[in-house]
């Protein structure tokens, strides 16, 4: 079922890409994948990958798969390992040095009894350096209850090929209302970028029985096309 499932999106979205006047796509394997503070894997390396095209000035369509055990919410597990994002949108100009995107996403789980769920984001850069985004959803993250996470980015250069990175995102949902961040070190070898990140979340994630570590190091390396 996961492979079929891809396919379909493979063949969808190389028809997209021919017709787009622009597209672009990546591909990711790292120690561990998390997921707004959240590491959704129990085992083994995560795998990820996306392609996006444009059309016209502004408009975009995309998606994403993740190797994945679990969902957010609950710990609920996937039965196929294979999350899903399919999304489309806005991506503009909002001045000389400044970017904005509005888009609007489907996650799907396919073969599996985890929680399909809508989002809406507005996001905004700034001079490629950093950026703020708030993202909402009536039924977030597989829950059944509305959903705001905000999330806020910097990019700081060392060197020709080297970044500095940090980030922080607060998610509010029901009762339950956290923190999480990251720091990172990315060095572009060639085609690919390697990537070295600390993960904290908020300790009270724990008394969701979410996440029994709110502290991870992952290393990731990706390549774009």
């Amino acid at each position: 079922m996961a492979s079929k499932a891809l396919a379909v999106i493979g063949v969808t979205f190389y028809a997209a890409s021919a017709a787009a006047s622009e597209w672009n796509g990546y591909l990711s394997v790292g120690s561990d994948y998390v997921y707004r503070g959240v590491s959704l894997l129990d085992s083994g390396p995560s795998l990820d990958g996306g392609i996006e095209g444009r059309f016209g000035e502004a408009f975009v369509v995309g998606a994403s798969a993740a190797r994945v055990d679990r969902q957010w919410a609950y710990q609920q597990q996937v039965s196929n390992h294979l999350q899903l994002d399919f999304y489309g949108g806005a991506d503009f100009g909002c001045g000389a040095y400044c970017r904005a995107r509005v888009l609007v996403s489907r996650y799907a789980f396919p073969g599996s009894g985890a929680r399909d769920w809508f989002e809406a984001t507005g996001s905004v850069s700034l001079f490629d350096r950093g950026g703020v985004s708030a993202s909402w959803s009536p039924h977030g993250l597989g829950s059944r209850e509305r959903t705001w996470t905000f999330e806020s980015w910097l990019q700081q250069p060392l060197s020709r090929n080297t970044v500095f990175e940090l980030g922080y995102g607060r998610v509010l949902i029901e009762d339950l209302d956290y923190w999480y961040t990251r720091i990172g070190v990315s060095h572009r070898i060639g085609r690919f970028m390697v990537d070295l990140s600390a993960h904290w979340s908020d300790h009270g994630l724990r008394s969701f029985a979410l996440d029994d570590h709110n502290r991870r190091v992952v290393m990731t390396v990706t390549t774009g096309f």
